[in-house]
């Protein structure tokens, strides 16, 4: 086996393979690189999770996830807020919202509706 003395650079061309290691603490690809050569990368398990969230995904059209937590944090602004929804997968996705919006959204969730059912103002 030669040993690199430089950090190299793979571009692969083409996932020729997926398998775990014997001890199943990691993740093995087997890959084709630009001159054709096979090449093997090693990756611990655990940290697959951050590749996959790091990868932009193809949300379709009426898909639905289920929430499993949500932070809100004061945007840099200092004036919009940050709302982060994480699903139990781990995909997370934030959204700059301002303070008008956030309170509809939780008049929504108290109240069941947007707009009083009668359509005539409450004094």
């Amino acid at each position: 086996m030669t040993r690199l003395t430089e950090r190299v650079r793979i571009d692969a061309t083409e996932l020729l393979d997926v398998r775990l290691s014997a001890d199943r603490t990691r993740l093995v690809l087997r890959l084709r690189d630009q001159a054709g050569q096979s090449v093997s990368l090693s990756l611990p398990t655990a940290c697959l999770n951050t590749v996959l969230t790091a990868m932009p995904q193809q949300i379709e059209a009426g898909t639905v996830h289920s929430l499993d937590t949500w932070t809100m944090a004061l945007g840099e602004n200092g004036q919009d807020l940050v709302l982060t929804l994480r699903t139990p997968q781990g995909m997370a996705v934030s959204f700059t919202a301002k303070p008008f919006q956030v309170e509809a959204m939780a008049t929504i969730a108290m109240y069941g509706q947007a707009h009083p059912i009668s359509g005539k103002p409450v004094h």
